[in-house]
C-alpha cells in the first residue's frame, strides 16, 4: 500500500446530495483515489454517479445491509495505507477542514486515528459527545479499519466498533474542527420514517457492545484536539 489516502464513502438513496459531496472531494489533491458503495439505493444514485464522475470506483451491492457492510465491501478496493471515510449526506463540507485534516494524518507519526468534530452540531449532539464519538468523519489507516472488521460490526455499529478499538488497543486519536453537518433523516424520508429510522440507528449502536460501552467512550475517547496543523 502507498503511503497516501483513499476516500470511503457509502451511501443510500443519496441522489440529491452525494454530488455535492464529491464535488468537493474531486478537488483535495491528497486523495489519491475515491471508492463509493451504493448500499441497494433504489433511487439511481448509481447510474447517476457512473455517468458524471467516471474516475470514481462504484461498488454496488445488491441488498440494502447497513453501514458497516457497505464500508467493508468498499475497503477491499483500497489500495492506500489510510483511508478517509465520509458519509454521503454532508452538507457544509469544507475542502480546506479536510484536506488540512488528511495532511495531517499522513505527516503525523503518532496519530492512528484523526476525526471531524462536528462542531456546529445541535447542543443535545454536543452534550452526548456524538460530534466525536459518532463523526462518520475519520481518518485512519487501512489496516487498523480491516482490524476493526474482525469484530464483525452491524449496521450503524462502525463508528462505536473504530472508538472500542481505538481504546482497547491503546491508539492514538485527536480531533479536528469539522464545518460539515450530516442531514436529518427525518429531511429525507418525512417525520414518522426519518424518527423510526433514527431510533433503529441508536439500537443498533447499542447493541454493539452495551450502555457501559457508550460510558466508557464518553469519559475516555478523544478529548485531545490535533495542535499541529498541516
Amino acid at each position: 500500500m502507498n503511503n497516501s489516502c483513499t476516500a470511503l464513502i457509502p451511501f443510500h438513496n443519496e441522489k440529491k446530495r452525494i454530488l455535492n459531496v464529491l464535488n468537493v472531494l474531486f478537488k483535495i489533491e491528497t486523495l489519491s483515489q475515491i471508492i463509493c458503495v451504493d448500499d441497494g439505493s433504489s433511487d439511481k444514485t448509481y447510474s447517476l454517479i457512473k455517468k458524471q464522475c467516471p474516475l470514481i470506483t462504484v461498488v454496488r451491492l445488491k441488498k440494502n445491509m447497513g453501514k458497516s457492510a457497505a464500508v467493508a465491501a468498499g475497503l477491499r478496493k483500497v489500495r492506500t495505507k489510510y483511508v478517509f471515510l465520509c458519509d454521503a449526506d454532508l452538507h457544509h463540507l469544507k475542502k480546506s477542514e479536510v484536506e488540512r485534516a488528511i495532511r495531517s494524518a499522513l505527516k503525523s507519526r503518532v496519530i492512528d486515528l484523526l476525526i471531524l468534530r462536528r462542531t456546529h452540531s445541535i447542543f443535545q449532539t454536543k452534550l452526548s459527545r456524538g460530534d466525536i464519538l459518532f463523526s462518520g468523519e475519520r481518518i485512519m489507516k487501512t489496516k487498523d479499519l480491516i482490524n476493526v472488521f474482525k469484530s464483525h460490526p452491524r449496521k450503524y455499529q462502525l463508528e462505536i466498533a473504530i472508538n472500542k478499538y481505538m481504546i482497547d488497543n491503546k491508539k492514538s486519536v485527536r480531533w479536528l474542527p469539522s464545518s460539515a453537518l450530516s442531514t436529518f433523516k427525518i429531511y429525507k424520508v418525512g417525520l414518522f420514517l426519518g424518527t423510526m429510522n433514527e431510533w433503529k440507528m441508536i439500537t443498533s449502536m447499542f447493541t454493539y457492545a452495551g450502555w457501559h460501552e457508550y460510558w466508557r467512550q464518553f469519559l475516555l475517547f478523544c478529548h485531545e484536539k490535533h495542535s499541529r496543523i498541516a
